[in-house]
């Protein structure tokens, strides 16, 4: 399954809780680093969050505004693209 299939069938999982967004995060290298940036957008409050270290994209559900993903990105280490 590609990335897109993967990203295409999870957003299909459940009902929708808020909008979906996708960002570009720099700096994750491992599925390590995919956990710390999907706990960190959790704990703010995101659902569905998907990381994918090879290509830098973050997709995730909720109503977090510009400001809170950047603050959960840079808590978890890492920066937006």
């Amino acid at each position: 399954m590609g990335l897109k299939d993967l990203f295409a069938a999870h957003a299909s999982d459940g009902p929708a809780q808020g909008e979906e967004h996708v960002v570009h995060v720099a700096g994750m290298h491992c599925n390590s680093c995919e956990r710390l940036v999907s706990t960190a957008l959790e704990e703010r409050g995101a659902t569905d969050v998907t990381a994918d270290h090879e290509s830098g994209l973050v997709i995730f559900r909720g109503n977090l505004d510009a400001a809170t993903v950047a603050d959960a990105v840079t808590s978890a280490g890492f920066q937006m693209a």
